[in-house]
């Protein structure tokens, strides 16, 4: 290995990229590069270490333990790059930032934040793409995704390389307002039609509590979920987010206590441009969080003393 030339950071983040999703196509997707230049870039690095550092079937493609060994390194290099341009950069910033967020929040204040955001980087572009949690988990893995805001059911085990939580909240059971639940036969249910976390838990909390339910209105789009429970279809187990004139709490014994959840950000790449999106989420997660729901301290600006 020549000692006289350094490690070029374009090969590394390449090859980050290769490691991260193990898949050459979806690697240049998320460089922005062809998938010829990221095979390049590997075969570069490969031949400047003298190591081979992944191996590449019709199959699947895997590291090896050279490969396994440089990821860390690599990380670590390319992390020490950032924060230098970080430091030096001038303050103007330009970029695109692939934002994923749950359907839920795209009903909240956010837009109202985002605009705010568009004000003060008019050259940062935002894409939102919007998907359930699990959806916009594994896009952010895969490196679809710049940073996702995304949620988790507690308790939980799952934890994030950079998250930072926005908010925590008691889950909801939400119908129409002035709906009356039978008091015998099963309980009518508004959900996903597609198996997924939030179906599959609030069906876990009737069956726990020994209660017949029933799916009385499915969809795959929360607008039109929402439109089945204005329209008094039943009940479904939502977030706060999304109560207003016509969708309020159901309030009765019969319905079992829900699980908490947070909602939480997570970063895919870490540039200025998406640290400055985190930023202006963090400082206006009041605005969008809905109300009493528990915000981490460190989010809640510290209010000022006037004379």
């Amino acid at each position: 290995m020549p000692r006289d030339h350094d490690l070029d950071p374009q090969l590394l983040r390449s090859f980050l990229a290769v490691a991260d999703t193990l898949h050459f196509t979806t690697a240049a997707h998320a460089r922005g590069v062809s998938q010829s230049t990221i095979s390049q870039h590997i075969s570069k690095l490969e031949k400047f270490l003298d190591r081979s550092l992944l191996v590449r079937s019709t199959r699947d493609t895997r590291l090896t333990e050279d490969g396994q060994l440089l990821v860390p390194h690599a990380k670590q290099i390319l992390a020490a790059c950032d924060a230098a341009f970080d430091e030096f950069e001038p303050d103007f910033l330009s970029g695109h930032i692939r934002f994923g967020v749950s359907d839920d929040l795209v009903l909240s204040h956010l837009p109202e934040v985002l605009r705010e955001f568009r004000t003060m980087y008019p050259s940062v572009h935002v894409s939102l793409v919007v998907g359930l949690s699990s959806e916009l988990n594994r896009r952010l893995h895969s490196g679809e995704l710049d940073v996702a805001c995304t949620k988790r059911f507690l308790p939980s085990s799952e934890v994030f390389e950079g998250e930072c939580v926005l908010w925590r909240e008691q889950l909801r059971w939400l119908g129409a307002r002035g709906l009356s639940l039978p008091e015998t036969g099963p309980v009518p249910l508004v959900a996903y039609e597609k198996e997924g976390l939030n179906r599959r838990r609030s069906i876990e909390a009737l069956n726990h509590a020994g209660l017949a339910w029933q799916l009385s209105f499915v969809s795959d789009h929360l607008s039109a979920l929402i439109a089945g429970v204005r329209a008094g279809y039943g009940v479904f187990m939502q977030s706060s987010l999304l109560t207003d004139d016509s969708i309020v709490p159901v309030e009765t014994p019969v319905l079992p206590p829900l699980p908490e959840m947070e909602f939480l950000l997570v970063p895919g790449r870490s540039t200025r441009a998406v640290k400055a999106l985190m930023r202006t989420l963090m400082e206006n997660v009041s605005r969008v969080a809905p109300r009493g729901s528990e915000i981490p301290a460190a989010l809640i600006p510290v209010q000022r003393a006037t004379a």
